[in-house]
C-alpha cells in the first residue's frame, strides 16, 4: 500500500470507531446501567462490534500491516456483503447506505494497494481441524442469531430515538452474525490470514459474551447465561488457537524461499 493508502486506512479507523461510526461508543453502553440505551445494550453492543472489530480494526490492521492487505479486503467485502443481505432480508434501507460507504471505502484500499503494486495471492487453503470443529459448532448459532435479528427487524424493528444515524440497529446485528458465521470458516481454512481473523473473532466473541451477561434481559440480547458463557470462552479459545502459518502471503510465496517444514528441520539440526 501506498503512504496515503495507510494514512486513509487510519483515518477509516477513527470514522467507524467514533464518528460517524459509534463503534466504541455502542460498545460501552454495555458498561453504564444509568445509560439512555439501558434497555438495548445488548443491541448496541452488536453494532459496536461489528463497527469496531470487523471494520474499523481491519482498517487499522492494513495501515499497520500493509502487506495484508488481502485478507482486510476480504473481510471488508464480506461485511459489505453482510450489511446488504441484512437490508434485503430485514426489510431495511439503511444497511444499504452503510454498506454503500464501506464499499467505497474498501476500494480505495485496493486501488493503493494496487498503486503500490501489490499482486493478488490466490489463497491456499488449508484446514485446522480445532477450528474448523470450533467454526461447525459456531455456524447454527450465529445462523439462529442472525434470524432471530432479521425476523425482529421485519416485524418491530427498534424505537427511532435508539437508531444510529436513522439506521436500526436490528437488521445490523443480523449482519453481524452473518459476518461472524463466515469469519470462522475462513478462520480455519485459511492460514494466511488467521491472525487478523483470529483477533477479530475474539474479541467480537468475549465482547458479545461479556454485553450478555450484564445485560440479559436487554434488547437484542440472547438472555441465557451458559451461552454468553460459552461465547467468552469461544473467544478465549481462538484467541490461544496460534496462526499455523505466517500471515505474510509473499513471505511464503517468494522464490525460493524454504518451505515451514525445511525451517523447522533447519532449527533442528542447527541444535544437533
Amino acid at each position: 500500500m501506498t503512504v496515503g493508502g495507510r494514512i486513509f486506512a487510519a483515518i477509516a479507523v477513527l470514522f467507524w470507531a467514533i464518528l460517524p461510526g459509534f463503534g466504541l461508543i455502542d460498545l460501552s453502553t454495555m458498561f453504564v446501567e444509568d445509560s439512555y440505551y439501558v434497555e438495548v445494550a445488548a443491541l448496541e453492543t452488536s453494532w459496536g462490534v461489528l463497527t469496531t472489530f470487523a471494520v474499523a480494526l481491519s482498517f487499522g490492521w492494513a495501515a499497520c500491516r500493509p502487506r495484508d492487505v488481502w485478507p482486510v479486503l476480504v473481510l471488508l467485502w464480506l461485511t459489505t456483503a453482510a450489511l446488504l443481505f441484512g437490508a434485503l432480508l430485514g426489510f431495511s434501507f439503511g444497511p444499504v447506505v452503510m454498506a454503500a460507504v464501506l464499499g467505497l471505502m474498501s476500494l480505495g484500499l485496493l486501488w493503493s494497494a494496487r498503486r503500490a503494486g501489490t499482486r493478488f495471492q490466490r489463497p491456499g487453503l488449508s484446514v485446522d481441524w480445532p477450528l474448523l470443529v470450533l467454526a461447525v459448532l459456531a455456524l447454527p448459532f450465529w445462523a439462529a442469531y442472525a434470524w432471530h435479528a432479521l425476523e425482529v427487524s421485519r416485524t418491530t424493528g427498534s424505537q427511532p430515538e435508539y437508531w444510529t444515524m436513522g439506521i436500526d440497529h436490528w437488521p445490523v446485528q443480523g449482519a453481524l452474525g452473518i459476518v461472524l458465521a463466515g469469519t470462522c470458516l475462513l478462520h480455519a481454512l485459511w492460514p494466511q490470514a488467521r491472525s487478523i481473523l483470529r483477533t477479530v473473532l475474539s474479541f467480537s466473541y468475549v465482547s458479545l459474551g461479556i454485553s450478555w451477561l450484564l445485560g440479559p434481559d436487554t434488547g437484542g440480547s440472547v438472555d441465557n447465561t451458559w451461552l454468553a458463557i460459552a461465547a467468552v470462552l469461544w473467544g478465549v479459545l481462538t484467541a490461544l488457537r496460534s496462526p499455523t502459518l505466517p500471515s505474510d502471503p509473499r513471505a511464503a510465496s517468494e522464490p525460493g524461499a524454504p518451505s515451514a517444514k525445511h525451517r523447522f528441520s533447519g532449527l533442528g539440526s542447527t541444535a544437533a
